[in-house]
């Protein structure tokens, strides 16, 4: 393109937060469009086209203005670009560098009227660095002035999103206060439902689908509000639930009526959130109404951390029992599958870690194979004997449920408070070594690798310690008192009356672990001896005479060991009749047609004596 023939880019941007607007272009945007066609009519420059930004963040580059000008600039189309001040451009000093070199290379003249630049001068671009630096110092520092703002808002307990959780509403009157939305709220509360109930989260989405019960994006777009009402949705997906929408859901804490704030942040230059630690979350409970109690939210909280990944047995059903066993010895967690006896099918859990590495290295030596069905009717008769008990004598049984927990948790705070001491002892030393290490970075007495080498490792355990020392800090600070915890433990156990019927959702509420231990005879019979330890949501370990289920005496434990040597020597039996069977009928058939076959031979020989006789 000849030169006389090229465009005078004129580039207008304006940032976020102007509020000059009358339905049309900004009062701003307007003001710069003049401003620029008088300069270049002054500079007798002709061809001009504008290219226009508007509601803009001069923090990143992907504004479409400025992309189609960089377009025009590299297809050779454009001989000078103007701009009011280098601001204009953008407040990153290295994107800002960058463009200049592609001005340069493509033979654009480049004008920033306000600060003088023009690189048809190249004195004036001595100072456009330190120009392109201050404006990134000044977005750094708006950024930080708009996040203190947001973090003084989110720690007075006030929400800082901007628009309420699917199942809430903005109060029209109060903003920063939630209102229970109660179409939405009611499949919140069907969703905590079914997975109590023992639905894996697969199975969810399925009924969700089949109700025809629309997504939570698109109900919002129907209630005009939240991101969705502004864009063009597909009417395919209405009803399209998934997974991670369930799961979403599952997790939310806001539920409780709590408010839950800055669980992500963002890099002034990358408009990208990404989601931070637990840790860093803050938390003000019970500031609007609860959708789901505590306790069912707190309780899917450890289904989901038991079993995130629920697998079917043979039958395609999940057993009541997945996610909730663990082994002894290794600790990990047991698979249940259907084993067919004697056309009975049990369902049958195994340590999955069994016999797993090569050479010997297997983490797990032993099956702590465990009858799932068995186990079941003996967790609903101790469910039912402490219920029974709950419900004769609540006095006795609070008590008893306050000692044990008394004992445990003096225990665990004395660990936790000896630990602390030596947590705070490393950090300090940590410490030390790191002013150490910087000092010798600055006087060059280590190699500059092996520095950030160590750098990397201490700053790694300096902050697991900072977060082990703030978790056993909470701990002490914010545990319970037994007597609550006996209180809601002695609440569920009134809210069952009978256990005969050990449904799912049941277990989970009362069960959060059950720990197996190795078979003490190594024989398929029921009168074989195996211990699982039963951990309880609230109490955990409840061990007193209410937990003993039966322990069999000495005589018993004889007569066990008996039954188990006859039931190896039955199965041995059955083996060795099993074989002889098919070998016996085969023998006998052999015999048959052995007696068969003299049989003929005998006849043949009778008939052939007359001939014999006359022929003499």
């Amino acid at each position: 393109m000849n030169k006389q023939n090229k465009l005078t880019a004129l580039y207008s941007r304006l940032s976020d937060g102007d509020e000059d607007r009358d339905g049309g272009e900004s009062n701003s945007i307007k003001n710069q469009r003049a401003f620029l066609e008088h300069y270049a009519g002054q500079q007798k420059l002709t061809n001009i086209k504008h290219y226009v930004d508007d509601d803009e963040s001069g923090r990143f580059f992907d504004r479409s203005g400025y992309v189609q000008m960089m377009e025009d600039v590299e297809g050779g189309k454009v001989g000078v670009v103007i701009m009011k001040d280098m601001t204009r451009w953008g407040r990153d000093y290295l994107q800002v560098g960058n463009a200049m070199e592609t001005f340069r290379r493509n033979n654009v003249r480049f004008i920033a009227i306000n600060h003088g630049i023009d690189s048809a001068d190249q004195n004036t671009l001595e100072f456009a660095p330190f120009i392109n630096i201050m404006s990134e110092w000044y977005a750094k520092d708006i950024s930080k002035k708009v996040t203190t703002g947001i973090k003084t808002k989110g720690m007075s307990g006030r929400p800082i999103m901007t628009e309420a959780p699917y199942g809430y509403v903005k109060d029209p009157n109060q903003k920063d206060y939630w209102l229970i939305d109660e179409p939405a709220a009611e499949i919140v509360r069907l969703i905590y439902r079914l997975f109590i109930d023992g639905k894996n989260r697969n199975q969810i989405v399925n009924q969700l689908r089949e109700q025809q019960i629309a997504t939570p994006t698109f109900y919002m777009k129907d209630q005009n509000r939240g991101t969705a009402k502004s864009r063009p949705l597909n009417e395919a997906n209405r009803f399209k639930w998934n997974k991670a929408s369930v799961t979403h859901i599952l997790t939310r804490q806001e539920y409780c009526g709590d408010v839950v704030n800055f669980k992500t942040a963002k890099h002034f230059k990358d408009k990208h959130s990404t989601y931070v630690d637990k840790s860093q979350w803050h938390i003000t409970e019970n500031v609007h109404e609860p959708i789901i109690d505590r306790e069912t939210f707190e309780n899917v909280q450890r289904i989901l951390d038991n079993a995130p990944v629920k697998r079917p047995n043979g039958d395609g059903i999940i057993h009541p029992l997945s996610g909730l066993l663990y082994c002894k010895d290794c600790g990990a967690k047991l698979h249940i599958r259907t084993d067919r006896r004697k056309d009975e099918y049990r369902h049958i859990a195994r340590c999955s870690e069994y016999a797993k590495g090569k050479g010997g290295g297997a983490k797990c030596l032993t099956q702590h194979q465990i009858d799932c069905d068995t186990l079941m009717e003996n967790i609903a008769e101790l469910l039912r004997k402490i219920a029974k008990y709950s419900l004769d004598n609540k006095a006795k049984f609070e008590a008893l449920v306050m000692e044990n927990l008394a004992l445990r948790q003096t225990d665990e705070m004395k660990k936790q408070r000896k630990r602390i001491p030596q947590i705070t002892a490393r950090i300090e030393q940590i410490e030390m070594v790191m002013n150490k290490l910087y000092e010798d970075n600055a006087l060059e007495k280590i190699d500059q690798d092996r520095y950030e080498q160590l750098t990397q490792k201490y700053s790694e355990e300096y902050f697991l310690l900072k977060k082990e020392l703030t978790e056993a800090q909470e701990s002490i600070s914010n545990r319970e008192s037994a007597s609550q915890r006996a209180k809601k433990f002695i609440k569920l156990v009134e809210s069952y009356c009978d256990f005969h019927d050990l449904t799912p959702t049941a277990i989970n509420e009362f069960i959060s672990k059950l720990v197996v231990h190795e078979r003490h005879a190594k024989c398929a019979t029921k009168y074989v001896v195996q211990h699982v330890e039963i951990h309880f949501n609230y109490i955990g370990t409840f061990e007193n005479e209410l937990t003993d289920l039966a322990e069999p005496t000495e005589q018993e434990l004889e007569r066990m060991k008996a039954e188990i040597e006859e039931a190896k020597k039955e199965v041995i039996r059955d083996y060795h009749r099993a074989y002889r069977k098919p070998y016996r009928e085969r023998n006998i058939e052999k015999m048959r047609e052995y007696e068969r076959m003299k049989a003929r031979e005998y006849r043949a020989r009778k008939k052939e004596q007359p001939a014999l006789q006359a022929a003499y």
